[in-house]
């Protein structure tokens, strides 16, 4: 079958609908993908709010059945349902149809091998085996099944609220309107909505909510009501972004400070982050006792830092939160919040004074240079090289080398021909300074890599 490789990306399957994403495809992909599970699987099937969400959801299916698969049908769900029916169920995996936070003229799948995510070089063979046609046959089954009420159950009864909260959520008329205002409900918060009617072509504010400007209605909600905080949740449920009681955004290395303090107070804990991570979170809980393992950027990557470490939370600066719990243990943004509530109530600090208590530094914006996939990890790695016989560097996804007042961070995307910088520092001019001297030395390097 003739199908784009550029669909195939690190962590999920994704495209524009129409051309690179069509039913036939869609169908090619699942009965393929069939063939990394065991014989006559069991595989849980969910989709967003897409308007092709439907029509891909049962092409999805067929090409499951097709293979002898038995499917169970959840539905309209935010992705992380789907997980937690997976688990619930002991599926053998499962295929979400989502596009996640992108505009609404995309779309794809995630796909799930057991409870585990089926990324990277399993996507890459998937994609040799839909060329190649290589995929087994039979004849399975379909059945609708419901997991809200489950889900609702046992998610509710994780969290407890020592006072209640009022808050502004925004749903963005997304997957997080299934769930996210019954369940904050249900534990005692006191919730106004925004964008809460389900629509698959996001018209209140985009679907990606960690955008200044998309949050520019939630901010000014939370001003005009006096709510404690505001939360938004992105298009398939398992991102948050957060604004104060100002109206701030409040970024998710920071919006983390009062779980990780919760969390402290059973004694020292490692948490999981990845290497974008600010040093104020850092430097606030090794102040509390606690220490930060920061690894590569990608789900992946902190769920396996979790396991390693037995770590109780870990987060991306992408606005996704896990937990150590046998029921949720995958980014959820309901449950993000529902903690992140039930911390804030444990205090009557505010979100906003809990975060001017940790040291103060100043970050810079993601910077994104092209750089062609061929190039891109020898460029990263020359100007690390550049850094290297005179500071600490950490190279678990690129460099990100220790200054003496901040830190820089080059690292080759993921995703794209792109290599991505950051960098920060204890005062602006310093932070300027690292910024001119990491652009400078990578200029230096893509000249002399690719000429």
């Amino acid at each position: 079958m003739r199908i784009t490789p550029k669909i195939f990306r690190a962590y999920d399957i994704r495209g524009t609908v129409g051309d690179q994403i069509t039913p036939q495809v869609v169908r090619t992909i699942a009965q393929a993908y069939a063939g990394y599970l065991p014989a006559n699987a069991t595989v849980v099937v969910g989709r967003d709010l897409r308007e092709s969400s439907g029509e891909f959801a049962q092409a999805a299916i067929a090409g499951l059945t097709a293979a002898g698969c038995e499917v169970m049908d959840v539905g309209q769900v935010p992705a992380p349902l789907l997980y937690f029916a997976i688990g619930r169920w002991k599926a053998d995996g499962g295929l979400m149809v989502t596009a996640s936070h992108k505009a609404p003229e995309f779309n794809g799948v995630k796909l799930r091998q057991g409870d585990l995510p089926f990324y990277g070089k399993k996507l890459q063979k998937l994609y040799g085996a839909v060329v190649a046609e290589d995929f087994p046959t039979g004849q399975g089954t379909c059945t609708q099944r419901d997991i809200y009420d489950e889900y609702f159950g046992i998610a509710a009864a994780q969290v407890t609220l020592q006072r209640p909260i009022r808050l502004v959520l925004d749903l963005g008329n997304g997957c997080g309107t299934l769930t996210a205002p019954r369940l904050l409900a249900e534990i005692g918060a006191e919730v106004e909505t925004l964008f809460e009617q389900p629509d698959g072509t996001f018209p209140g504010r985009g679907p990606d909510p960690l955008l200044v400007s998309s949050v520019a209605p939630l901010a000014e909600k939370v001003r005009d009501t006096g709510a404690e905080l505001g939360i938004a949740i992105d298009a398939d449920g398992d991102r948050i972004a957060v604004v104060d009681h100002t109206g701030e955004m409040v970024w998710p290395d920071a919006y983390v400070m009062p779980i990780c303090h919760s969390l402290l107070q059973a004694g020292p804990q490692t948490f999981i982050a990845e290497v974008r991570c600010s040093q104020s979170l850092i430097d606030d809980v090794e102040n509390r006792g606690g220490t930060v393992d920061m690894r590569a950027c990608g789900y992946p990557f902190i769920l396996e830092g979790m396991r390693e470490r037995g770590a109780p939370m870990g987060f991306e600066t992408t606005g996704h939160c896990y937990f150590d719990n046998p029921y949720i243990k995958f980014d959820d943004a309901t449950f993000a919040a529902a903690r992140l509530l039930e911390s804030l109530s444990a205090t009557d600090k505010s979100l906003r004074d809990i975060v001017a208590e940790a040291p103060t530094y100043y970050t810079s914006e993601e910077k994104r240079l092209y750089c062609p996939d061929q190039h891109k990890f020898a460029v990263a790695e020359q100007v690390a090289a550049t850094y290297e016989p005179d500071h600490e560097i950490l190279k678990v996804d690129g460099a990100r080398i220790s200054l003496p007042d901040g830190w820089a961070l080059i690292r080759a995307s993921n995703t794209g021909e792109e290599l991505v910088m950051r960098w920060e520092a204890n005062t602006p001019e310093a932070c300027q300074a690292i910024g001119e001297q990491l652009l400078q030395r990578t200029q230096t390097a893509l000249q002399q890599v690719i000429g």
